[in-house]
């Protein structure tokens, strides 16, 4: 009589049996065996990342200043004014070492691609240094909010924070310092950090972007020594200083490049940040262009300089200093220079809510 096999079933109790030397299995839970091992495998590899990103996720909880973990002790300003814009630091894809191209390398790139890279009317913020002029385009410093490069021998920052309409270009101190974006804000304008050379992370020093200078933590380090800038027209810039050259977007964020614009921020009234919305005076996201010179501070509205600009241009007087301000439309721009030199003046442009928050009562120095 031919003996019967029992088919494969569940493992049980008596599917395991010793065998002198450990265990075996029966056919059918070595299938169901190895069926949870594989989907455990599965499962570990598909939240690896998700796990790997909550051990290493930056300091920051999106809530409260103190979770990002940096020194806010000796403010320079009024800590009421920082606040959270990002859930952790670091959220921002900062630029080491960028491409740098040659006019006639934009104007091949241009012919052999069908979106071309610069035309006549994209924003930049242009920068002559040392005999050297360098164009950094909005479209990719709205991605990178900061911009680690050298220029005429300097080690230089050049940075443009969106929310605020802020640009600075200014020289480090030391090649080596590499900032990032804390993820947090003053006066709706962003707050950089230089890491810790050595774990571990926190108490870093808070700089702000539009100020230039550290606002909390180690507020005797040097400020910064900011050169001017031009937020122009790519055409404008490049007719000015026809040898200029200019950084190259990263290739591997096309797609965020693409998205990245905010210019529809700019064409409403609600704020970023609501209760910093101001009351009298002009209008909470007006751009305004402020100069310091000797001691003397004054600020001028955009609206104002558009509609008394004759020819494109406006003169105004700050103490001993003939200001010329260079004046564009579609899309809006405001150069300023010194009109007896022709050199470009150290301007700070930005929306009225955040010059204002930053710098104080500016009711004196709003010329216009």
């Amino acid at each position: 009589m031919p003996s019967r096999r029992r088919p494969p079933g569940p493992m049980t109790s008596e599917s395991v049996q010793p065998n002198g030397t450990g265990f075996r299995f029966s056919e059918g839970g070595w299938v169901l065996v190895v069926a949870f091992l594989f989907a455990l495998a599965i499962a570990a590899w598909a939240l690896a990342p998700a796990v790997f990103r909550m051990v290493q996720r930056p300091p920051g909880d999106g809530t409260t200043i103190e979770s990002y973990l940096f020194d806010t002790s000796n403010p320079t300003i009024d800590l009421d004014l920082v606040e959270p814009a990002m859930l952790h630091r670091d959220m921002v894809p900062v630029m080491t070492d960028p491409v740098i191209l040659t006019m006639d390398e934009i104007v091949e790139r241009n012919s052999e691609r069908k979106t071309r890279y610069l035309v006549p009317s994209d924003l930049v913020i242009g920068v002559e240094h040392n005999g050297e002029s360098r164009a950094y385009p909005l479209s990719v410093l709205n991605v990178h909010e900061v911009v680690h490069d050298v220029l005429g021998g300097d080690p230089i920052l050049v940075s443009w924070h969106w929310p605020s309409a802020s640009a600075r270009a200014m020289v480090r101190h030391d090649p080596g310092q590499q900032f990032r974006v804390s993820g947090l804000v003053a006066g709706g304008n962003g707050l950089l950090y230089i890491p810790n050379e050595q774990p571990p992370v926190g108490g870093e020093t808070l700089y702000s972007q539009m100020l230039a200078a550290p606002v909390a933590g180690d507020t005797s380090r040097p400020t910064f020594v900011t050169i001017p800038h031009q937020f122009s027209r790519w055409d404008d810039w490049s007719k000015r200083n026809p040898r200029s050259t200019a950084i190259a977007p990263d290739p591997g964020l096309k797609k965020r490049y693409k998205k990245s614009s905010p210019f529809t921020y700019y064409e409403h009234e609600q704020l970023m940040f609501p209760r910093l919305a101001t009351t009298g005076g002009p209008s909470a996201k007006t751009w305004i262009t402020l100069v310091e010179h000797n001691g003397q501070r004054a600020a001028w509205a955009w609206p104002w300089l558009q509609a008394n600009a004759e020819g494109g241009t406006v003169l105004q007087s700050l103490g001993d200093l003939q200001i010329r301000f260079e004046v564009s439309r579609n899309p809006d721009t405001v150069r300023v220079f010194d009109n007896e030199s022709n050199a470009p003046l150290d301007a700070v442009h930005g929306l009225w809510y955040s010059l204002r928050s930053l710098y104080g009562p500016l009711g004196d120095a709003l010329s216009h």
